[in-house]
């Protein structure tokens, strides 16, 4: 089924954008004036249908979506379909009709038909299931590929590594799925990662010459110990002499030992009380008491402070270096830090130790930062070792970068594989199945071939089409058979006093071609002029004009055709949208007449599934317009447009026009007399009348006359057509007036526009 249409460039169609028809439905009726573009949009149709060799390149411009040449065909009634079958042909094609007498063989063709439709729909459920996986395995690989890209915006602040697959996500997906088809090792912590990155590309590194002197280091450590053995002896002067207990009782050694400076400057003079105190005997006993053991042990001390001083300083300006050279997170100024206060408090206690030789003291040993110091030369080496493989080391970053995003798209992507798995298997299988009902569609195909080539027989057609000239007052003429090609029955028109094959169409009046080539066209629309290309193909029917303004006679035996051709399957809801005749997929009804459009749209039986559409031509410019309801006039006022057009034709002296004539009568009466509350039928407009008048029973049969069935005509019902057509059209007219005299003349005049007397 074609679902929309874009007809552009051509007549009165924009030439940039085209005019846009959307909605499309199984029936869609299109209504506009003469030279507003219908015959356009219906020669386009039939465009479609033609030979690629065949086709108008006018169209080319235009464009549709649902027409498939493999599954539908294009019938097309307009003007050309008059010239090719008639005029230019003398022949009628062979139509094809089932044999009513084979009731049997029919719904054998019927229940295939309809298991033809569920095989369809079975491929259509199971090829929308492929449709609905591949849309989903769609999303999920358009997901799972952008979770992936996403890990490199981790590394977004390393601009100077470069990631290759940079410009193509899927490749970078392929990448990553290559390094995951391998265990990935030890995955390396993002800390670690920029960390490195820092070290080998922000950074400038180079290679460190200086690092910690380890003989300076062991000679501290020599030093530390003959330092702590003095530190941790007790040092005193001679215990013999007699002043050695005051001393020690009054813990004043170090402040007689300084005194002792003062004693040789002053004399006698006591430094302390400033006495005639100091005599020989008192200078002996002091110069005794620090005897020259105690001296050379505080001498040693002396020494091995200053050696302990100057070494701690050659070991610092070691460590300084390292720091100006090389200074790692500040670890180096730390162990500087670190060091020179160790050096500063150790140099304090040899002091104090001298000072206060008799108390025992220790230094803090340097093998308290060994572990810093290893640490520091530790990260010389590494950095020596990153400097001589710098390249290497940049490789196993990079390496170590697309581990660490492949570990984290690890999970992601085995539950994609997962996923397209089980999205294989369902496909695998309905694909079996898609095969199983093709092979389903293409026997019973066969079986409808071969059913309807049983039943191939066109005299039934003929007859119909004889039937329905006759019973519509056409008997100046019928179709008669020429001869068989191929078992395929040819036909001719014929007069009843013509030769055989003299051709008679070109001598028929205007409303004598129209109404044999739509009878014809409707048998297409039943059956088919071609059972072996076309016998399986849904049918897109396209009526463009089938009758001309109101001087057509057949206009109501048309209108009651083709509301057949639409006529829907059932009154359930889905059955109200499908059409009874399975074989028809689409109708395009195009037309200018207003009473042709209000008769053949009036939605008791037909397809719901419908919409109307409005052209309009303005300033040589085609706009169409849509909607579901019809509405292209006021209805009551298209009525009156209707009757006051056949009167000022002269059309009502033609009484094949008393069906229609007398059908909108009777609706223009029976919506006026409701109107005015009258009643809700026609005869309510007989209620006022004085029915001792003569004029009451000319009334009553004009009622009767149009009210007798005239909204359930059949074609083909001869005795309803011959009461009706032979009524007189003035006499319906006068009384149609006479009556709305009583009802409302002032009404009537308006509506028909005659002059209102004041």
């Amino acid at each position: 089924m074609i679902t929309s249409l874009n007809i552009k460039n051509i007549a009165t169609y924009d030439a940039i954008n085209g005019v846009p028809i959307n909605d499309l439905k199984r029936v869609n009726f299109f209504f506009g004036f003469n030279g507003s573009g219908k015959s356009t949009i219906g020669k386009y149709l039939h465009n479609l249908s033609l030979e690629a060799n065949n086709q108008n390149p006018d169209f080319n411009q235009c464009s549709q979506v649902g027409y498939d040449e493999t599954l539908h065909q294009i019938l097309t009634f307009n003007e050309d379909f008059i010239e090719r079958n008639f005029v230019n042909n003398s022949d009628l094609k062979g139509v094809f009709s089932l044999n009513q007498s084979n009731a049997i063989i029919d719904q054998q063709i019927k229940a295939e038909e309809d298991n033809l439709e569920g095989f369809k729909k079975q491929i259509d459920k199971y090829k929308a299931k492929i449709e609905a996986i591949n849309a989903d395995k769609g999303t999920k690989q358009t997901n799972l590929v952008n979770h992936c890209w996403n890990q490199r915006k981790t590394f977004d602040s390393f601009t100077k590594v470069r990631l290759v697959h940079s410009g193509s996500r899927s490749n970078h997906l392929t990448e990553v799925k290559r390094l995951l088809q391998n265990p990935l090792g030890t995955i390396s912590t993002i800390n670690d990662l920029t960390e490195r990155y820092q070290r080998l590309y922000e950074k400038d590194l180079k290679e460190i010459q200086t690092s910690v002197d380890a003989k300076v280091y062991w000679e501290l450590r020599k030093l530390e110990e003959k330092i702590n053995n003095l530190l941790q002896e007790v040092i005193v002067g001679n215990e013999d002499v007699n002043i050695s207990g005051l001393i020690q009782t009054l813990n004043s050694r170090n402040w007689v030992e300084q005194g002792l400076d003062y004693i040789e400057s002053s004399g006698s003079t006591c430094p302390f009380c400033q006495q005639e105190t100091i005599n020989v005997e008192l200078k002996e006993q002091f110069s005794k008491f620090f005897d020259e053991t105690y001296k050379e042990k505080i001498a040693e001390l002396e020494r091995l402070k200053a050696l302990y001083r100057e070494k701690a300083n050659v070991f610092i300006s070691n460590i300084s270096k390292i720091q100006n050279e090389f200074n790692p997170q500040n670890k180096v100024s730390n162990l500087v830090i670190a060091l020179t206060a160790l050096f500063d408090d150790n140099v304090d206690v040899i002091s104090y130790k001298i000072e206060h030789s008799n108390e025992k003291k220790l230094i803090i040993s340097l093998n308290t930062q060994k572990a810093a110091l290893s640490e520091i030369i530790k990260l010389i080496k590494d950095n020596n070792q990153l400097f001589s493989d710098l390249d290497a080391n940049k490789e196993t970053l990079l390496s170590d970068i697309w581990k660490y995003m492949a570990n984290n798209c690890q999970d992601e992507i085995d539950d994609f594989a997962d996923r397209e798995a089980k999205y294989n298997r369902i496909k695998q299988l309905a694909g079996q199945l898609i095969g199983y009902y093709d092979d389903k569609i293409t026997k019973a195909k066969r079986n409808i071939e071969s059913l309807r080539n049983q039943t191939a027989d066109t005299k039934e057609a003929v007859d119909y089409i004889n039937d329905i000239l006759k019973n519509a007052g056409f008997e100046s003429f019928e179709i008669a058979e020429k001869d068989k090609v191929n078992n395929i029955s040819r036909y001719y028109l014929k007069r009843p006093h013509s030769q055989d094959n003299e051709p008679i169409f070109k001598t028929l009046s205007e409303g004598e071609k129209n109404f044999i080539s739509f009878l014809y066209f409707y048998r297409l629309c039943l059956g088919t002029d071609d059972l072996q290309s076309n016998g399986n193909k849904k049918k897109i029917i396209v009526i463009d004009d089938p009758v001309s303004s109101l001087d057509s006679q057949a206009l109501f035996i048309i209108t009651t055709l083709i509301r057949e051709l639409i006529q829907r399957k059932g009154n359930n809801k889905p059955d109200k949208k499908t059409f009874l005749n399975q074989n028809i997929s689409q109708v395009f009804i195009l037309t200018h007449n207003f009473y042709f459009h209000k008769e053949v749209s009036i939605e008791n039986r037909i397809c719901t599934d419908f919409f109307h559409f409005n052209l309009q031509k303005s300033n040589n410019v085609t706009s169409i317009s849509g909607q579901y309801n019809r509405r292209i006039k006021d209805d009551y006022s298209l009525l009156w447009s209707t009757l006051k057009e056949i009167k000022e034709n002269n059309l009502q002296k033609n009484n094949a026009n008393n069906i229609f004539i007398s059908n909108t009568m009777r609706r223009i009466i029976e919506s006026y007399v409701n109107f005015i509350g009258l009643g809700t039928d026609s005869w309510s407009a007989l209620l006022n009348e004085d029915k001792d008048s003569p004029n009451y029973y000319i009334k009553c049969a004009f009622m009767s006359t149009i009210n007798d069935e005239s909204h359930k005509v059949s074609v083909l019902d001869g005795l309803y057509y011959q009461k009706i057509i032979n009524e007189q059209p003035q006499v319906l007219f006068d009384v149609f007036r006479s009556v709305f005299e009583t009802i409302g003349i002032e009404h009537y005049k308006m509506m028909m526009d005659e002059q209102i007397e004041a």
